[in-house]
């Protein structure tokens, strides 16, 4: 039995604008289908390992991973033929994902639901063979298939499609892993109080900015922050007032950097921004904006008057033969003399 069918413009079953069907909750399970990230990435062996098993299970010349966005199909894989995208309007996976359960058509071309598609009537090709199983996630959207086909029909076993079945599960998991494993690195990477980039992620934006300045890519340079007064915030109002401080910090460091430079926190209160392609008279009119963000309006932050929160700012420039250690160190050492020179009352 065919799925019902969604107008897109009554919410009643139909066929949509006449070109492609449209399952209940597409909005969601669009939203479903790019919350994975694997729409337009490069070809991976797995999933080119997963369409030749399930063109050997099926017997068939060929097979696909289709994902179907809001108004095309792109190809995650392909065994024997080019990946590539095509209109929705096109697709034969666009009516398999109306539901979750495997499709086979011995003949398309004697199908009513397949007869006129492109493919089947010789427009796009001819494919006479078909089976697909939808790529379904656990809130049960569809967002795409594996799918088999062949230019002369075929009788398939029902062990067959349950086995298409299994591999399409099997790529849902691992859509599912490479999105837990991204997650898993993004927190890896973060600072978790004030959400910005972590030492480690720090030193390895300070590195990759190196190793463009050594192709001539750039003149990176190096502030390191430092907080005056910080202490006593805590001592005072606690360690509540203290992390509003910092996140504080973060937004207003993260305000005027460019989003092409990287904010750190590296420390307790110690934070690095690195600024990207920026040397001689830039860099120092990027230090005179930072060190003007974090001057003044602390009242607010820390609920008090009386007390205010400074910043000691040091600066230097990438120089051959620098390496991330030693551009973190002379920017250290310039910041020790800043917060010598205030403490001096020079600064």
């Amino acid at each position: 039995m065919t799925a019902p069918l969604l107008d897109r413009s009554t919410g009643a079953p139909g066929e949509g604008d006449g070109s492609w069907p449209v399952p209940v909750g597409e909005a969601a399970r669009v939203a479903a289908l790019r919350a994975f990230n694997v729409l337009d990435q490069p070809q991976q062996e797995d999933l080119d390992a997963a369409v030749r098993l399930a063109a050997y299970v099926c017997g068939t010349p060929r097979a696909e991973i289709n994902l179907v966005d809001t108004d095309r199909q792109w190809q995650a894989a392909a065994f024997g033929g080019e990946r590539g995208e095509q209109p929705r309007a096109d697709s034969m996976c666009a009516r398999v994902i109306m539901g979750s359960d495997p499709v086979r058509v011995p003949d398309a071309s004697k199908d009513d639901r397949f007869a006129d598609n492109p493919s089947v009537s010789g427009a796009l090709d001819s494919v006479r063979f078909y089976a697909a199983a939808p790529l379904v996630t656990r809130d049960g959207h569809s967002i795409g298939t594996v799918c088999a086909f062949d230019t002369t029909p075929v009788a398939l076993s029902d062990l067959q499609l349950g086995l298409l079945k299994d591999i399409s599960d099997q790529v849902m998991a691992l859509f599912e892993m490479r999105r837990m494993a991204a997650s898993l690195g993004r927190i890896a990477s973060r600072d978790a109080l004030t959400g910005l980039a972590n030492r480690r992620s720090a030193e390895m934006a300070i590195a990759n900015a190196i190793a463009r300045a050594e192709r001539g890519l750039g003149t990176p340079s190096v502030v390191v922050v430092d907080l005056d007064g910080f202490k006593p915030v805590n001592d005072v109002y606690g360690h509540g007032v203290g992390d509003a401080v910092l996140r504080s910090v973060a937004d207003r460091l993260t305000r005027t950097a460019r989003t092409v430079d990287t904010v750190a926190r590296i420390g307790g209160d110690e934070f690095v921004v690195l600024l990207e392609s920026t040397g001689g008279p830039g860099a120092v009119a990027a230090l005179g904006r930072l060190r003007e963000s974090l001057a003044g309006g602390w009242a607010e932050v820390i609920g008090a008057s009386t007390l205010e929160v400074g910043a000691a700012l040091g600066i230097t420039t990438y120089r051959p033969g620098d390496g991330v250690a030693s551009l973190i160190a002379r920017a250290d050492a310039e910041m020790y003399a800043d917060k010598a020179r205030r403490a001096a009352g020079d600064g």
